[in-house]
């Protein structure tokens, strides 16, 4: 049975093999204007990868302290989920709105990174609220519960 993997086995004949990125295919940026968090954005590049996967990109919210993320949250877009939660938790105020609506998936390890993220901001008295979860974010909650009790979602 052939492999499910696209990178695995050999090359078919007369099939160009693809080319080697020189650099790591997946990078994150965060550029910032003015110093402030409100223009901070993060978001992926997929040099020469040619996935179907979407790209992440967090914007900042302009209503509320917090952040939009769209795309996907997964294997390929995990340093620069790493990045937008970096920038999500020093953002000031009582509360850090992460709005979802956009985001395609999410896997354990963006759970467990959203987790982490909201213990950041627990232990410096704040709360970290997520609006609109992607079906696979709630789906993970119910088979974790007692991992991802702390995640706040908005009603």
């Amino acid at each position: 049975m052939p492999s499910p993997h696209r990178h695995d086995g050999p090359v078919p004949p007369g099939r160009p093999a693809p080319p080697v990125p020189s650099a790591p295919p997946v990078g994150a940026q965060a550029l910032y204007d003015d110093g402030t968090w409100a223009d901070a954005v993060v978001r992926c590049a997929h040099a020469g990868m040619g996935t179907a996967a979407a790209p992440l990109t967090a914007r900042p919210l302009r209503d509320r302290p917090g952040a939009l993320l769209s795309g996907s949250c997964d294997l390929d877009t995990r340093p620069v989920l790493r990045a937008a939660l970096g920038v999500v938790t020093r953002i000031p105020g009582p509360v850090v709105h992460l709005d979802l609506s956009a985001v395609a998936f999410v896997d354990t390890a963006a759970v467990a990174a959203l987790v982490q993220a909201n213990a950041t901001v627990t232990g410096q008295g704040r709360r970290l609220l997520l609006h609109h979860p992607p079906y696979s974010l709630r789906k993970l909650v119910e088979m974790f519960p007692d991992e991802c009790a702390a995640l706040e979602v908005a009603a």
